[in-house]
């Protein structure tokens, strides 16, 4: 769907199709919802359906795999489909070919290891999920920096990491903490409520709460959310 934006036309979908309704299709669903999107939710289990059907446009207990159920409930206008079904190899590549045979815009299929990933990137899915992968490895860079909330990987040692500010940063400016002179880490934003601080300034003071985004090894950032600027010594000047 396209929408103006800056004299600019910009897609952005609203409507949603999720097919399972899991944990991983209940949060998505949740989620796409809060986020003002019309989600179609649909699942064999009854109980599933009616957890979901409070929040979402529509929510339909029937087969993923049946096309006729899916054109009677309009999937086919939908902007994305989301094939959350991934324990279910079968009914995760049947559904996922159902919605591209619909021509759904967007597809995003979730799956279980690389191979079915491959399958279902082979059929034509635009997108594959490895939810408990991910999430796994949010967990292990988790426990190496106990700050972090989020983390996306960008190698084996370094990536992106969301945190909320650690009490001894709070009442410091970004030049007390001195990161970039440190530390080969980059701060990308702050969010502070609900203010997004993009390319935050040298003087921008840290506050309680505040949510920050870095980039760089997770060594550094490690030692740097745990003992601040102090963590190194400052180099000598020659």
């Amino acid at each position: 769907m396209a929408h103006s934006r800056n004299g600019r036309e910009v897609w952005r979908p609203q409507r949603v199709a999720i097919i399972g309704l899991g944990r991983f299709g209940r949060s998505t669903a949740h989620t796409l919802n809060d986020l003002g999107y019309e989600v179609t939710a649909i699942d064999v289990d009854e109980k599933s359906i009616n957890e979901v059907a409070p929040f979402v446009a529509l929510a339909a207990e029937g087969d993923g795999t049946d096309e006729e159920l899916l054109r009677s409930l309009q999937v086919d206008q939908s902007d994305v489909g989301i094939v959350a079904q991934g324990s279910n190899l079968e009914a995760s590549v049947m559904t996922t070919l159902l919605l591209k045979r619909l021509e759904v815009p967007w597809v995003v299929s979730k799956a279980k290891s690389e191979l079915h990933g491959e399958l279902l990137k082979r059929i034509g899915a635009d997108r594959i999920i490895f939810p408990e992968r991910d999430a796994g490895s949010r967990l292990a860079h988790s426990l190496a920096v106990r700050h972090i909330s989020d983390y996306i990987s960008l190698s084996q040692n370094a990536g992106v990491a969301k945190l909320t500010a650690p009490a001894h940063f709070v009442g410091k400016s970004l030049s007390e903490l001195d990161l970039e002179q440190h530390y080969n880490l980059n701060l990308l934003l702050i969010k502070r409520g609900q203010r997004i601080i993009t390319v935050p300034n040298y003087r921008e003071i840290i506050e309680h709460n505040d949510e920050l985004l870095l980039v760089g090894p997770d060594e550094d950032m490690a030692e740097f959310t745990e003992r601040g600027a102090a963590a190194r010594p400052a180099v000598a000047a020659d």
